[in-house]
C-alpha cells in the first residue's frame, strides 16, 4: 500500500534541515574565532621592557682658589738703576745732601762713621768687600764729587744692607769723625736678595 505524504510535512522537514544547517555553522564560527584569539594573545612581559634611564654625571663647576694673603715679595731696585741718587742730609756738619748708591748683593758692613775718600788709595780701601759693580760707581761718584766741589773732601760709609731705600740722612761732626745715621722707612716688603746702600757726601774742608 502506498503512503501519501502532504507538502505541509515536506515543507516542515525542510526547516528543521536548514535550521539544524545553521546551527552547526554558527558553532564552527565560534571554534574558529575562539582559537584566533587564543593564538594573537600576547605575554606582556615579553613584548615590553622598561627602559633604563641614563645616567648622566653631574659635573661640578671647577672652585676658584682665593689668594691667600701673604706677604708681598720683591726684588728692589737699585737706586738710580746704579747712578747716584741725591738724598736730603741734616745735622752738624753742615752738609745738605749726599749722594746715595746702591746694589743688589753688594756685600759691605754697616758703619755709622764716614771714611774719608781724599784719594785713589782711600777709595780703594773704601770700597774693599763690596761687589756688584759697587766699587766702579762708588769711585766714580767720588770723581764727580771732587771735581763739583773742589773746597770739600768726600766722605762714604756704608749705611745700609736690606731692602728699603734710606730717604735721608743725619750728618753729625764728632771728634772721632762724621757719624752718619740713615733715615729708614718702615719695611713694607720682603726682598729677595738684599740691597746694599752707600752714602757719600762732601764735608767742607775747615
Amino acid at each position: 500500500m502506498t503512503t501519501l505524504t502532504s507538502p505541509s510535512s515536506h515543507r516542515s522537514s525542510g526547516r528543521t534541515a536548514a535550521a539544524l544547517l545553521a546551527g552547526l555553522a554558527l558553532a564552527a564560527g565560534l571554534t574558529a574565532c575562539g582559537s584566533e584569539g587564543a593564538d594573537t594573545a600576547t605575554d606582556p612581559a615579553g613584548s615590553s621592557s622598561s627602559p633604563t634611564p641614563s645616567e648622566t654625571p653631574t659635573e661640578t663647576p671647577a672652585q676658584t682658589e682665593s689668594p691667600t694673603d701673604e706677604p708681598t715679595e720683591s726684588t728692589p731696585t737699585d737706586a738710580g738703576g746704579g747712578a747716584a741718587a741725591t738724598i736730603p742730609a741734616t745735622g752738624s756738619a753742615g752738609v745738605t745732601e749726599a749722594s746715595l748708591v746702591s746694589a743688589t748683593e753688594g756685600g759691605g758692613a754697616t758703619s755709622t762713621m764716614a771714611f774719608a775718600l781724599d784719594g785713589d788709595q782711600a777709595v780703594a780701601d773704601f770700597v774693599t768687600g763690596l761687589g756688584a759693580g759697587l766699587p766702579d760707581i762708588v769711585a766714580a761718584t767720588v770723581r764727580d764729587l771732587a771735581q763739583q766741589t773742589p773746597d770739600a773732601t768726600p766722605y762714604g760709609a756704608v749705611v745700609a744692607v736690606g731692602c728699603e731705600a734710606p730717604t735721608g740722612v743725619t750728618i753729625e761732626a764728632g771728634e772721632a769723625g762724621f757719624e752718619v745715621v740713615p733715615q729708614l722707612p718702615k719695611a713694607t716688603v720682603q726682598c729677595l736678595a738684599p740691597v746694599t746702600y752707600v752714602v757719600v757726601f762732601a764735608a767742607p774742608d775747615a
